[in-house]
């Protein structure tokens, strides 16, 4: 989750203030590995948009697991209650879900709908912001792949939401 944080950071960071950016990536290459000022951004920018598209699909698939596997707990559960014939066993799933804190709902909403719409909105302005760049520079082949990244993301952080919230009510 780190470093989706820290990868989103710089995006946003990106996205606000590219000339800044820019400089500062600019002048690190330069000082660190000696490359020229005149080094392709777009190159890091394609990195940083695999990275985010990288982490955040992992992040999505661990989550989902996670969920699949209260569902599971809760299925032995009741098979158990059923065999002994009284609700003992209820640490992991009806006892939790029941006194469920406070923090924990707002912790919940933060994972599964504040973070996720955050994402989209960030990725969202990023790829406007580079699109309209088609209209001086027109198209080219890193643009393509940031393009295909926002559709990938998209897409994942749309069925993300789509599978957890679907999860959570059954």
């Amino acid at each position: 989750m780190l470093l989706i944080v820290v990868t989103l950071g710089f995006f946003a960071f990106q996205t606000i203030f590219p000339e800044v950016s820019d400089t500062i990536v600019n002048d690190f290459l330069h000082f660190k590995f000696g490359l020229s000022p005149k080094f392709n951004l777009a190159v890091i920018g394609n990195v940083v948009w695999f990275l985010i598209l990288i982490f955040t699909t992992r992040y999505f698939q661990v989550s989902i697991y996670i969920e699949r596997q209260y569902k599971y707990i809760h299925q032995i559960e009741d098979k158990l209650n059923k065999i002994l014939g009284d609700e003992l066993i209820t640490r992991e799933g009806k006892n939790y879900l029941k006194k469920y804190a406070l923090f924990s709902n707002w912790m919940w909403a933060l994972y599964t709908i504040i973070f996720p719409l955050l994402l989209l909105s960030v990725v969202l302005t990023k790829i406007f912001t580079e699109l309209r760049l088609v209209c001086t520079d027109g198209w080219s082949y890193s643009l393509f792949l940031d393009t295909a990244s926002f559709f990938f993301l998209a897409i994942s952080v749309t069925l993300y939401l789509l599978m957890i919230h679907r999860t959570s009510k059954n």
